[in-house]
């Protein structure tokens, strides 16, 4: 008996997670087609940051599971894990309340030095930081970084040596059904004949699903980042702050070690507050407002760096589904396309998770994760309003 023949459209960290943990299963052929290379679109621009330190048991365990999976990498590939830490801080004692029930999840998923933090150990923990006005931290010392363009093109490279194609330079034009009810799909590297297809476009993913006959809103929104050069080294390797809560309405500002002498430094949001940028004309470099606005926050929460400035800054997307959670499962108009799309700024952490639910669909064994009534099963497209919850690309 033949292999079942998938397509996985997009090269980034969510269709090579996806290619990779398919290759993993066998009884599969399984071809990425990508636009232009590997990683070139938002997993190449992400911070790559990986943690644990959210509100939810279920955004905890698929994030535990992604942490245990770049460890693995870091482990038996020797992938680049830098742990420093993660400190999400807090404006409120009822934040704390939710930081402390945080910290007995995690242990739940195997997290053990996730603790609630306050003021004075913050202080002591990241001496520069300011914290006058926030009552506390919740911080995971086992996570960390990896560079999003290094963790995708292993993957990449680990799905070949398990069978998959990957055929960058190959653009999805369009696609049409074959005698045996088979897609179709031409590209500019000539047609290929696919059983199933995904859809891990990210940015791109509402136009793929335009084509692939699956339609949904996604709104991919330009965030930025920055680097904050430093005057001296620090002496020690700051931890990365996240001074935004979920489901706060605004805005946060975020950064990260990236060396001794720099931080990277940026405005993170998992809401969608910001309108829809073309991903084909978007522009990938940093403009005036923004380096305007990173400043005055950097001067506020860090205000005991001694002589740092900012340098090179650099634009990506963040694919914001219609209710601001990832789709991942068929698509109703046609479950043969399963999606893996809208993880907005969480891309590079939550890839694995979405790779292992989306590779569980397609084989059709037990789900582990994120299967049928989850947050992110993809039924919910069926009831979304695309001209109330978003812009359709």
């Amino acid at each position: 008996m033949s292999n079942t023949r998938v397509a996985v459209v997009g090269a980034g960290a969510l269709g090579l997670s996806t290619a990779l943990q398919l290759s993993q299963l066998g009884g599969f052929d399984v071809t990425v087609l990508e636009t232009a290379h590997i990683a070139e679109g938002s997993s190449s621009r992400s911070i790559g940051i990986v943690e644990t330190q959210y509100l939810n048991e279920f955004d905890i365990a698929v994030r535990a599971f992604g942490l245990r999976f770049v460890k693995a990498l870091a482990a038996s590939e020797g992938l680049q894990f830098n742990v420093n830490g993660y400190l999400r801080l807090a404006d409120s004692d009822a934040a704390l309340e939710e930081y402390a029930a945080s910290v007995e999840m995690q242990q739940k998923f195997g997290i053990d030095d996730a603790r609630v933090l306050d003021r004075s150990e913050i202080t002591t923990l990241i001496p520069e930081l300011e914290v006058g006005d926030r009552v506390g931290g919740l911080f995971g010392a086992g996570d960390g970084y990896v560079d999003g363009h290094l963790l995708t093109n292993l993957m990449g490279e680990l799905a070949r040596r398990h069978g998959a194609t990957i055929m960058q330079k190959a653009k999805l034009l369009g696609a049409t059904s074959g005698p045996a009810g088979e897609f179709l799909l031409d590209t500019t590297r000539g047609q290929l004949a696919a059983d199933i297809v995904v859809n891990a476009a990210g940015g791109w993913g509402g136009l793929v699903g335009d084509l692939l006959g699956a339609p949904l809103t996604l709104i991919p929104q330009r965030h930025q980042a920055i680097t904050v050069t430093l005057g001296k080294p620090l002496g020690y390797v700051m931890p990365s702050v996240m001074d935004y809560v979920p489901g706060s309405g605004r805005s946060g500002l975020y950064f990260r070690h990236e060396n001794e002498t720099s931080l990277f430094a940026g405005l993170h949001t998992e809401e969608t507050i910001h309108g829809a940028a073309d991903p084909d004309t978007v522009s990938w470099n940093t403009d005036e407002a923004f380096v305007t606005e990173i400043a005055e926050a950097l001067s506020e929460r860090l205000p005991r760096l001694e002589g740092a400035g900012l340098g090179r800054g650099w634009a990506g997307l963040y694919p914001m589904s219609f209710d601001q959670q990832p789709v991942v499962g068929p698509h109703p108009d046609n479950e043969r396309v399963i999606c893996a799309l809208g993880a907005g700024g969480n891309g590079i952490q939550l890839s694995p998770a979405i790779g292992k639910t989306v590779a569980e669909y397609v084989a059709g064994t037990t789900f582990s994760l994120a299967g049928p009534g989850s947050k992110w099963d993809s039924k919910r497209i069926a009831t979304s309003d695309p001209a109330v919850a978003g812009i359709k690309c």
